[in-house]
């Protein structure tokens, strides 16, 4: 990793001086949702903390993503990005290159969750306040969980696992939520930038793009 991004806490403090400004817009049937530069810091906190604490993921621990692109996912990957871990994105009915220690998934009883040693059950919908549905037994629900995690982070960070940022756009249109190896070097560059991100630009319109102020594409 370059001196650029040594830890998330450059990452950090770059959304906190974003302040009030959209750090990033999702688009989704249900809605735009729009996180403030304090708003998305606080998220990733709170992930961190929930991560360490419960979780207890560790430098070089294998987490699968195995859910629909979303803004949530997007809030784990850097989460366990600035704790070390290895982040893998699965398209769906592809297995994992490594067997996952913790897995983030949309399906908690499906045939993934059986290899791995820790399953957050997460949804792709905005306000939901905790998962719909039964859960297994010791399935973490992440989004009712997490919410109980401090908006200060407990100790100081690992070196940072994901990639380096790459990018000129300071409003980056994502392909999908931006969690991927491919998407976010743009991200993290338009964020270090002061800026933000919009997606997926498959629900974005030309004019939603234009009011958004886009100025590039992952």
């Amino acid at each position: 990793m370059t001196a650029l991004l040594p830890t998330a806490a450059s990452l950090l403090d770059a959304l906190e001086r974003t302040g009030p400004r959209p750090a990033l817009a999702w688009y989704a049937p249900e809605g735009r949702t729009e996180l403030s530069g304090h708003v998305l810091a606080n998220w990733v906190i709170k992930a961190i903390g929930h991560l360490d604490a419960e979780i207890t993921l560790a430098p070089g621990d294998p987490v699968a993503l195995a859910m629909p692109p979303h803004w949530k996912r997007l809030v784990l990957a850097l989460a366990a990005h600035a704790l070390g871990a290895e982040v893998e994105v699965l398209a769906p009915g592809t297995a994992p290159t490594r067997e996952p220690r913790v897995l983030v998934t949309d399906e908690p009883s499906g045939p993934l969750a059986e290899d791995a040693e820790e399953v957050l059950a997460l949804q792709p919908v905005a306000l939901a306040p905790r998962f719909a549905g039964e859960l297994p037994p010791l399935v973490h629900d992440w989004v009712a969980e997490v919410r109980a995690h401090p908006d200060r982070l407990a100790a100081p960070l690992p070196a940072w696992s994901g990639p380096t940022p790459a990018g000129s756009g300071e409003r980056v249109l994502l392909t999908g939520d931006g969690a991927g190896a491919a998407e976010l070097p743009g991200a993290l560059a338009a964020w270090l930038a002061g800026g933000g991100v919009v997606g997926p630009a498959a629900a974005v319109s030309a004019r939603a793009a234009r009011e958004e102020g886009v100025s590039g594409t992952d």
